[in-house]
């Protein structure tokens, strides 16, 4: 008898071992998992204490807890990474503005040191043409005026300032009559661009395309030659040639390194591989 209850003793001690065992595994699977499995284990051991049931089912709500306020933090961290991306893009957004804003101003410029070298152009040409006179006849001298020289420089001044004001279709007929009266005169790659960037503020992208590939194909060492390249990739871009548009960009980090057009090219690369 004796032997007979300490065996049904021993038995219960390992079926005690076996539950608290079966609980810790239980613990350490995923929370859902574990809930439907904890579920199962009450059925298939219905012969269990009630205090083994007891702190089954507190492991098992602990669990539970426990898995729901890690969904709820998972939850706000995704919210805080989702605001963080919306911020990063308005940020972007807006330094793209700045950007655009800064190229435009360039454009100013660039228009302004044109007419400046021209002034400069024109002045030095009177001043080596003084000093010849000079150096042949001596005493006063008379400054002959070179008609061809100064006649297609105020006619090109005539077309940029028409550019300037806005004033773009009339441009195009101002700097297109230009190239044909004066060809072979070194303004000639100067007025191509000007025809092509009128072409870009009036969103003729195609015409201005074509432009920009008359300085690259006759004039490529120009000084207009880089620009052309940068405005032509951004006319591609703009009637949805995005690869032609990042062709082009490589082109004048390649060709045309170190210079500010090859620092905005790649800029302009990164922001199409973004989108």
């Amino acid at each position: 008898m004796k032997n007979k209850i300490q065996g049904s003793r021993g038995q219960g001690v390992k079926g005690s071992r076996k539950n608290h065992s079966t609980t810790r595994i239980l613990e350490s699977l995923n929370p859902q998992i574990f809930i439907i499995l904890s579920l199962v284990m009450i059925g298939m051991f219905g012969c269990a204490s009630t205090e083994e049931t007891t702190e089954l089912r507190s492991s098992i709500t602990s669990i539970y807890n426990e898995f729901n306020l890690y969904r709820e933090e998972t939850d706000k961290k995704l919210s805080n990474i989702v605001k963080e991306d919306e911020n990063i893009r308005k940020q972007f957004i807006n330094l793209s503005n700045s950007i655009d804003s800064r190229e435009d101003n360039t454009k100013i410029i660039m228009g302004k040191l044109d007419e400046l070298e021209h002034q400069l152009r024109t002045y030095w040409n009177e001043t080596k043409s003084e000093i010849n006179l000079l150096k042949k006849g001596g005493g006063k001298t008379q400054i002959v005026p070179q008609l061809g020289e100064t006649n297609y420089e105020t006619q090109y001044k005539e077309a940029f300032d028409t550019f300037q004001k806005g004033m773009y279709e009339d441009s195009i007929k101002k700097f297109s009559e230009f190239i044909e009266s004066n060809a072979g005169t070194p303004l000639i790659p100067n007025a191509y661009y000007w025809i092509g960037e009128s072409y870009i503020m009036l969103k003729n992208y195609e015409k201005a395309i074509l432009y920009f590939q008359e300085i690259i194909d006759k004039y490529p060492k120009s000084e207009k030659a880089p620009r052309a390249l940068l405005l032509q990739a951004e006319a591609f871009n703009s009637v949805n040639d995005k690869k032609s548009s990042i062709t082009i960009l490589k082109r004048v980090i390649e060709l045309f390194p170190k210079t500010e057009e090859a620092v905005i090219a790649e800029r302009k690369l990164r922001a199409l591989n973004l989108n």
